[in-house]
């Protein structure tokens, strides 16, 4: 079985060949790298491109513009269903490390015992000390999505308090992956989902730092992302695409990565209040798009 990588690259040269040589030492020799260069305008898909010229199994795609997380990794996952054979795509951001030896060996695993469509990792974030999958097992509704909407304008005339809850929601998400009791706490006082990182799930959602895209989902799907919304909300967009179509999402934490979350992103955004807007300005944008997505499903 082959395996293709689809390495969305922004600026951030180190962590992207960071991200390449963590592949280079756990994946096969016949595995496939894509790196998408999205746009960065500042030489780095350049670099990437001459520093890796001899090595077949690593391709370099310059993206004119930046166009976003999901047509950037659509980019690349287009790129492998037209000039591989690839029983397996593993969609991943560039500030992800790859340590697990047998990597590639359970996800033929996984895929055996249970036919997926699209796997999720256990994704660690060791900066919070966090596990970010699953996401959730009930995906958001329509008023709480309106709800988020005014939330979200608001914090984007007030990106500094945005930014405060951005710490507090980081040491909520620390304590609710080390103690399982803070978590059903939390969990049940929010009206969530109680998600243990630990254990397997089908059918939830899956955070989109990596994913894992069987045979049966390439075959079907011209795009791994669709609709396509710059920034945010991919994964939800996922979830019910998914849902509608009865494709099998899993969760299996007998796999792992680690996440050195936004570390191209504050690399592209140096100033705070700027990044912060950038933020919330994409916040806003992808769940109006979610709201009508979901407004036109229940036509």
């Amino acid at each position: 079985m082959s395996i293709s990588y689809v390495i969305l690259h922004y600026k951030n040269l180190n962590d992207t060949i960071k991200c390449i040589e963590s592949l280079l030492r756990t994946t096969n020799n016949d595995s496939n790298l894509i790196v998408v260069d999205n746009g960065s305008g500042d030489g780095s898909g350049e670099k990437l491109k001459k520093k890796y010229q001899d090595m077949p199994q690593i391709k370099v795609l310059l993206l004119e513009n930046n166009v976003g997380f999901s047509k950037g990794n659509n980019a690349g996952y287009i790129y492998v269903k037209k000039n591989y054979d690839s029983d397996f795509i593993v969609v991943t951001n560039n500030d992800v490390v790859f340590y697990q030896k047998n990597f590639e060996e359970t996800i033929k695993k996984i895929y055996a015992q249970s036919q997926f469509y699209v796997l999720g990792p256990d994704v660690y974030i060791p900066r919070h000390k966090d596990h970010q999958n699953p996401l959730f097992k009930t995906p958001i509704n329509k008023q709480q999505l309106i709800n988020e909407i005014k939330e979200y304008k608001y914090y984007r005339k007030n990106p500094l308090k945005f930014e405060k809850r951005l710490k507090i929601h980081a040491l909520k998400n620390r304590l609710c992956s080390k103690y399982k009791v803070i978590n059903f706490l939390y969990s049940t006082l929010r009206g969530k989902d109680v998600l243990d990182y630990k254990k397997r799930y089908e059918n939830v959602g899956l955070q989109g730092s990596c994913l894992i895209f069987s045979k049966k989902f390439i075959m079907k799907e011209d795009k791994a992302f669709e609709p396509e919304p710059f920034l945010y909300e991919e994964e939800t967009f996922l979830f019910y695409r998914c849902q509608k179509k009865s494709y099998k999402m899993v969760y299996d934490p007998s796999i792992a990565i680690r996440h050195e979350e936004a570390a191209s992103f504050t690399n592209a955004n140096k100033d705070n209040i700027q990044r912060l807007k950038f933020m919330l300005n994409h916040h806003v944008k992808a769940r109006e798009e979610l709201l009508k997505y979901l407004e036109k499903e229940e036509l």
